[in-house]
């Protein structure tokens, strides 16, 4: 009885290895992002509220700062998980200067520009 229903697995194993592709057989990576890491710099979303917000502290901190009336243009963010979130974001303007600018998030939502550096 064993060896009767061991065949019967077998063949159904050898059955359904025949229906599969060998590209099928091989485990495609998921295409997800990567998760943070806490203390790294990871990928952030433009869309994301929170980078919505701290992208506009920043340009507002632009402006204060380098009294101008050019235009954002192209706007690159990188997020950090420590106690509260860092959003370290690379500005491009229209006159094509450029700003490096973090801007921190504590746990209660506030938020403030921790470091400003014109890059060109």
């Amino acid at each position: 009885m064993r060896h009767a229903v061991f065949m019967v697995s077998l063949a159904a194993l050898a059955g359904a290895a025949a229906c599969t592709t060998p590209e099928a057989m091989i485990e495609q990576p998921a295409a997800q992002p990567q998760p943070m890491i806490t203390g790294g710099y990871g990928p952030a979303s433009l869309d994301n509220e929170w980078v919505k917000a701290a992208q506009a502290v920043a340009v507002n901190e632009i402006y204060r700062v380098d009294k101008t009336s050019a235009t954002v243009q192209t706007v690159e963010v990188q997020q950090q998980v420590v106690a509260g979130m860092n959003f370290r974001f690379d500005i491009t303007l229209s006159d094509n200067s450029r700003f490096g600018v973090t801007v921190y998030r504590d746990l209660q939502g506030g938020m403030q520009v921790t470091k400003f550096e014109k890059l060109g």
